[in-house]
C-alpha cells in the first residue's frame, strides 16, 4: 500500500504548527505532508501532517523519513523508517507489523527521491 501525499511548500513559522520552540533549530526549512496510509501505526496515524526537513536527499542516519518511486509509471509518496546499511542498501521498515520491512539496494534506489527527515507530527481533527 502507497501513502498518496502531496507535499506543500515551506511552512512560515513552524513554532505556530508544532507548539514547540524546539523547532527553531530548523528555521523556515520545515515542509509537510499529510500521513494517508496506516503503514506507520502507532508511531504516525492516518491523517496526521508530518513536518520533515530537507536532509540534501540522503539518508545517513537512521530515521523516518519522506520519500518518492515511481510505481507503474506513477509518482508515489512515502513516509517510511529507514535504516541505512553498510552495503549502501536500505531497510524501509514500517511500523505497523501487518507489513513487511524490504530492503532497496543501491541500483533499485535510482528512482528514489528523498525529500526529508520526519521531525514532528501533528495530528489534525476536521469539524467542517
Amino acid at each position: 500500500m502507497t501513502n498518496a501525499v502531496a507535499i506543500n511548500h515551506p511552512i512560515e513559522t513552524p513554532q505556530m504548527l508544532f507548539g514547540s520552540d524546539n523547532i527553531n533549530d530548523f528555521g523556515n526549512r520545515v515542509k509537510s505532508c499529510r500521513m494517508d496510509g496506516d503503514s506507520m501505526q502507532p508511531t504516525i496515524e492516518p491523517c496526521e501532517i508530518v513536518g520533515f526537513i530537507d536532509c540534501g536527499g540522503r539518508v545517513l542516519t537512521q530515521g523516518i523519513y519522506v520519500f518518492t518511486r515511481e510505481i507503474f509509471g506513477r509518482t508515489c509518496v512515502f513516509i517510511k523508517r529507514i535504516e541505512p546499511l553498510d552495503n549502501g542498501a536500505l531497510n524501509i521498515i514500517s511500523d505497523n507489523y501487518h507489513y513487511r520491512a524490504f530492503i532497496l539496494t543501491h541500483d533499485e534506489q535510482s528512482d528514489m527521491q528523498i525529500h526529508g527527515r520526519v521531525v514532528a507530527s501533528l495530528a489534525v481533527r476536521r469539524f467542517v
